[in-house]
């Protein structure tokens, strides 16, 4: 009886610490997801040259995933965003770990229309 009993509450911690790790993963898995979509929106409003609603556009976007919006880089042809979210745990408080955060970044690039890499437009150089 004592075994089983053993075997039933080590059973239990092991379930607990792997449900722990799976908040963790889960937690970067949304996080990746907010940091993916606001790259993608912020680069697709750079195409129109709208610069001005970058930073409201990708917070927003990452509210929306119930993240928070930690840093926004946006070059002429590049948008780099990082989301981060907090974990709280279940079982690995009791190890003194509460909580920790997550931190995902996502980079877009932005091909405008008249770049040479799509081939649409003539382009000449020359050579002094």
């Amino acid at each position: 009886m004592i075994p089983a009993l053993v075997l039933i509450v080590l059973f239990a911690f092991v379930f607990l610490v792997l449900s722990d790790f799976c908040r963790i993963f889960t937690t970067r898995s949304e996080t990746k997801k907010a940091a993916d979509s606001a790259a993608l929106a912020v680069s697709q409003n750079l195409l129109f040259f709208d610069v001005d609603s970058a930073q409201s556009l990708a917070k927003s976007i990452v509210e929306k995933n119930k993240c928070n919006l930690e840093e926004i880089y946006i070059g002429y042809d590049q948008v780099t965003v990082f989301a981060k979210k907090e974990v709280k745990f279940i079982f690995l408080k009791f190890a003194g770990f509460n909580s920790c955060e997550i931190t995902s970044y996502s980079k877009a690039a932005v091909i405008y229309p008249w770049d040479d890499s799509l081939g649409l437009c003539k382009s000449y150089r020359f050579g002094y």
